[in-house]
Formats: C-alpha cells, structure tokens, sequence
C-alpha cells in the first residue's frame, strides 16, 4: 500500500531555463464528515485558458474546477464506504454543523454536491471531465440505472458529468487518482 504522495513540480527560472520549484510529500487531508476517506490535493489551475510559461501556485480551491480548471487529487477511498454517504451519521445537529463547515473549508463545493441527493448523498454530479486511474483496491462506478462497473487495481475511468456515485464494497482500502476538467454543461439533444 502506498503510504505516501510525492509531486515534483517542473517551472522556470529568471532566464526562461527549466528548473524544480517544489518537490516534496503531499500531506493527505480527511474530514469527519467523511470518515475512512484520505484526500491528496496535489495539483490544479485556474479556471480559464490554461498557460505555461510562468510558476504558478496550485490552485486547490473549491474542490470542483470551473471551466478551463483543473485539479489533480487522489483519494482513498475506505473499505465498505460510499464517497459521501453516511457523513455525519446519527451526529447531533450542531456537531454536524461543525463537521459541515471543517469539510467546507477544507473541499470546498464537496459536500454541497453530495448534499444534492439527500435519498442517496454518496451520488453526485459534476460539471466536469473526470479521468480516473484505480492504484490499489477495487472501486464501483454506479450510474442512475442501477448499472455499475466494479473497477479492479490498474482500471482507467472516463466519466463525463454524469450522476453517479463512488463505492467500495471490499474488504481492503482502495486508491484513486482523478484529474478533474472543468467543462461547460451543454443540453442533451
């Protein structure tokens, strides 16, 4: 099992040469409104044309790129969890509300997306292009129609902002990276 994330991040000198101007761990973030989940925030742009050519500081908030966006984030998913579901629990209302605002701060647009579905919080949907790659474990990619794909180690995933939601039914932890596009919703023909 991976027990640490590393980036090394590639920009340029005063004189246009290329040079690292960071390199180093990645601290994971968690949340008690997500329990059993580790979130690795290692990259993202602004939203907007992406450029090159200066050495600009990751932008890891809100949590979901607009158009143009992008984020770079891995996630652990734990064993028998749903991304989303049973956050708070049977948590008394102001300690919920605190658990809310600590996920806000730390994954901003997070939980408003999950909050969307309150029959099922663990399905959401995102105005974005999600590539995702399966590292370790197995995950379940479940779609409005009841269908699923179970996704085993070494899996990619396109998913086109479509409703859906990330499960794990196994026994073991299983580790995801997605790089996440922000798009623009056009209306179905």
């Amino acid at each position: 099992m991976i027990k640490e994330i590393r980036r090394a991040i590639a920009g340029h000198t005063a004189e246009g040469k290329s040079t690292f101007v960071d390199a180093g761990v990645v601290p994971p973030v968690t949340a008690d409104l997500y329990p059993g989940a580790m979130y690795w925030l290692v990259w993202g742009t602004e939203d907007g044309e992406l450029t090159v050519g200066r050495n600009d500081e990751p932008v890891q908030k809100p949590f979901f790129p607009g158009p143009g966006g992008t984020r770079l984030i891995a996630v652990r998913f734990a064993a028998h969890e749903a991304a989303g579901q049973g956050a708070g629990g049977d948590t008394d209302p102001e300690t919920l509300e605190a658990m809310r605002k600590d996920a806000e701060e730390k994954f901003p647009g997070l939980f408003d997306k999950h909050a969307a579905d309150p029959e099922n919080a663990a399905f959401h949907t995102t105005d974005t292009v999600d590539y995702g790659f399966v590292v370790e474990g197995e995950i379940c990619l479940q779609l409005d129609d009841g269908d699923e794909q179970v996704l085993p180690a070494g899996s990619f995933v396109m998913q086109r902002g479509t409703r859906h939601a990330w499960i794990n039914r196994s026994d073991e932890p299983a580790l995801v990276v997605y790089v996440l596009l922000g798009a623009t919703r056009v209306p179905q023909s």
